[in-house]
Formats: C-alpha cells, structure tokens, sequence
C-alpha cells in the first residue's frame, strides 16, 4: 500500500504573525466557530515548524485526512480560508411583518404554544410543529410562563398590605 505524498505547505505568512493571530484566538472568547480556527491555526503552525501533516493532525485530534483538507484550505486562500463556511440554516417561512402580526396579537391576547400555531395556520397557511413555533417565539424574545391558579382567599389589597408591612392576618 503506498503512502500518500506530503503536500508542502505555503507559507502565505511569517511564522511570528501566524502566532500573534493565534494569540488573539485564544484570548477571545470560546465558541464552536472561533475554536475551529484556532485549531486550524495551529495546525499550520506545526506543519510551518517542520511536523508531517499526520503528527499535527494527531496533535489536534483530528483525522489525518482532515489535516490534508486544513492544509488544502490554506493552501489556497490563507487565514482567511480557515474561517469555517457554515451554511446558516434555512430561511424562516414567516416573514418579518407576518412575525411582527404575531407579537401584536400575542402582546394583547397572551396565547400557548399549541394555539399560536393554530393561529400561524390559519392566518397564513404555514404548518409548523409546536417545538418550532417555540423557538420562533423565544428569538422573537417571547418567554413561556407556567399559569398559575389565583387563590381565591388572597384579599383584593394583597400588595398594599405587604407594602405597609403590617400585621394583618386572614382567615380563610
């Protein structure tokens, strides 16, 4: 079985740059898309110093076909290539006055779940499940609250009887 040829890496920058941009990775804050580029920095790092695409690739936990890919991507464009091309999902059905419809109805008539998917179905035709009316309404900032039962021996004056801190009881 022969042994994949070593691919030479470019050197589109010096090694002391490619460090200081590694340094800030690594200060930044920690997410999925700015740890992907730091890893794929130091990948290119140890591959400037001299390791073998399989030696960086295992340093990074990383297959060594994946180290190939990292060094093709950078081959090609530079650090600017390393960014990951992440789709960005699909595009919502709702449009942004259908969205804005919906709050306006919501802020006067406070609903659940399941009805304002019924009402999502019925003004505009576009069939969601119940978890993804959910997360539509959490982006819209909407938050959900469990109703409770209003207890039907609680005075009428409850706050102000509160505010004053007085030693009023009542008797159920």
């Amino acid at each position: 079985m022969a042994r994949p040829v070593e691919i030479d890496i470019i050197k589109h920058i010096p090694l002391e740059e490619l460090n200081q941009i590694s340094n800030e990775y690594e200060s930044g804050r920690s997410h999925a898309r700015t740890e992907k580029i730091r890893q794929r920095i130091i990948f290119v790092r140890m591959r400037y110093k001299g390791y073998s695409v399989e030696e960086a690739a295992s340093i990074i936990n990383v297959t060594f076909k994946t180290g190939y890919n990292i060094q093709k991507i950078w081959n090609k464009g530079g650090i600017a290539a390393l960014e990951p091309q992440f789709g960005g999902g699909r595009t919502s059905k709702l449009t942004d006055d259908q969205k804005k419809d919906i709050m306006d109805i919501l802020s006067t008539n406070p609903m659940s779940t399941r009805d304002v998917r019924l009402c999502i179905k019925e003004r505009y035709g576009i069939d969601y499940s119940e978890k993804q009316v959910h997360i539509i309404l959490k982006k819209m900032g909407m938050h959900h609250a469990k109703p409770y039962p209003q207890d039907q021996r609680r005075p009428n004056n409850a706050e102000e009887v509160l505010k004053k801190g007085s030693k009023m009881f009542w008797m159920p």
